[in-house]
């Protein structure tokens, strides 16, 4: 599926988005969508702080809870080791607590259909901008196998990328439809993807953030 916006090889192109979305001058609502592996965390914070508005990454606070035993990490501790996916309310509970009023970068939610559903229905949380980040699955297990967390050991590593064909890359249909989302090519020096993703996202966040600093920086 070709996403409005783009150029012919589905990846990033064009300004047509910005006049379907009317969100020139709105906070900056970006959620960060890809493989396990795609580098989300690191785009995603580059941005937010080019941005000036919160970073979240769901994954970080599911750890931090699992990491301070929380009742909260002991119920989902089973669920993230194992590769599984939250339950929606739980983690629309979780994003929502956490959401400043000023925009955001949220990186690791939606997931689901059901998620994406729900996040687009949701006034405080809807997002005005998705950014999928495209890596092939052998470059993402190679950087997943890299970092060494226990969440992505080979054979938990493996179930990730697997839910993320079955849950998530159906999502991405549904943000979409709503002309929300923008492809970017994930492969490279950050620095070089940086640059891709502030490409994608400028159209949307002229008259918010024109005076954001250069990508290489």
């Amino acid at each position: 599926m070709m996403v409005q916006g783009q150029a012919s090889d589905g990846f990033t192109g064009g300004n047509d988005l910005l006049a379907q979305l009317n969100l020139v001058g709105a906070e900056p609502r970006i959620v960060f969508v890809g493989r396990p592996g795609s580098g989300k965390g690191t785009q995603g914070k580059r941005l937010a702080e080019r941005l000036d508005v919160q970073y979240l990454s769901t994954g970080d606070l599911l750890r931090r809870h699992i990491a301070s035993s929380t009742a909260l990490g002991r119920a989902v501790a089973r669920v993230v080791n194992s590769g599984g996916l939250i339950p929606t309310l739980l983690m629309v509970a979780i994003v929502e607590g956490c959401v400043d009023a000023g925009g955001y970068v949220l990186d690791g939610f939606p997931r689901t259909v059901d998620q994406a559903s729900t996040i687009l229905r949701h006034s405080d949380l809807a997002p005005s901008l998705a950014i999928e980040l495209v890596v092939p699955p052998d470059v993402a297990m190679s950087r997943l196998a890299s970092r060494g967390r226990v969440d992505d050991i080979a054979a938990v590593a493996r179930q990730r990328l697997a839910l993320y064909e079955q849950e998530t890359a159906p999502a991405l249909g549904l943000l979409a439809e709503r002309s929300l989302l923008r492809r970017v090519d994930g492969a490279g020096y950050p620095d070089e993807i940086a640059a891709r993703v502030w490409e994608a996202v400028q159209p949307v966040m002229q008259g918010s953030s024109e005076s954001a600093a250069p990508a290489s920086n």
